[in-house]
């Protein structure tokens, strides 16, 4: 009988040990998530047009589809201070670049492997000290108006874009933004979707780079912040 008792007793002791070891903790940590990488590209508007220097491109990773009826409605947040930030509140466009693997993968001017130099200029210097344009071209991504097939085919209405992206989603605000703190977001109405490859349908894996795969490469830490070149 005495036996019985401290074999319930210790199991009594297992069970309430367990549920204490599998009890929620608060943390301070936020989830290291991986999510794909695109570049937003805006404009300073203007007398300017798509085939002047006035676009300007960051890296962008908070983007999401939100909606697909009676519209295709995406939200994107943007960081403030910068100049794709201020260049969206004035023109209140820009067109969502998703980007490919080769894209982190450039070579420079032949002083040897420059892999995430076309990621690190874009989503690490500012519009406003460097010539963003001027450096992706000597990366070989030199930067085009978007060219398409499709009924709104103004081109001088929209910035340039960088060659061979996944998809281009042209994206146009809808009401005002949104205070969040560090960013604002806005929501977006998508204008048109462009694709170089005609072939793409609704059923493929796309060939993008994700977050994940730049923090293997170290161009973006677990913060996803762009990393200096050591």
């Amino acid at each position: 009988m005495v036996v019985a008792w401290k074999m319930m007793l210790l199991l009594l002791l297992s069970t309430l040990l367990c549920l204490c070891a599998s009890a929620y903790q608060a943390t301070t940590i936020p989830p290291l998530i991986d999510v794909p990488t695109f570049s937003l590209s805006t404009s300073s508007g203007g007398d300017d047009d798509a085939s002047s220097s006035s676009s300007t491109m960051n890296i962008l990773t908070y983007a999401s589809p939100v909606a697909i009826k009676p519209h295709r409605m995406w939200s994107i947040s943007l960081y403030k201070g910068t100049l794709s930030h201020e260049n969206f509140i004035k023109e209140k466009r820009g067109i969502l670049q998703l980007l490919r693997p080769a894209h982190a993968l450039c070579k420079g001017d032949g002083e040897g492997d420059a892999s995430g130099k076309l990621i690190r200029v874009l989503g690490g210097s500012s519009g406003r000290d460097v010539d963003k344009q001027a450096m992706c071209e000597e990366l070989g991504f030199a930067w085009k108006p978007l060219e398409c097939n499709g009924e709104t085919n103004d081109i001088a209405d929209w910035p340039q874009v960088l060659p061979h992206c996944v998809y281009y989603l042209k994206l146009e605000l809808v009401g005002e933004m949104i205070d969040c703190g560090s960013h604002d977001v806005a929501l977006c109405r998508v204008v048109e979707m462009v694709s170089e490859d005609d072939s793409i349908n609704a059923a493929d894996e796309l060939d993008y780079i994700s977050t994940r795969t730049l923090r293997e490469m170290d161009i973006i830490s677990e913060f996803g912040r762009i990393k200096d070149i050591e």
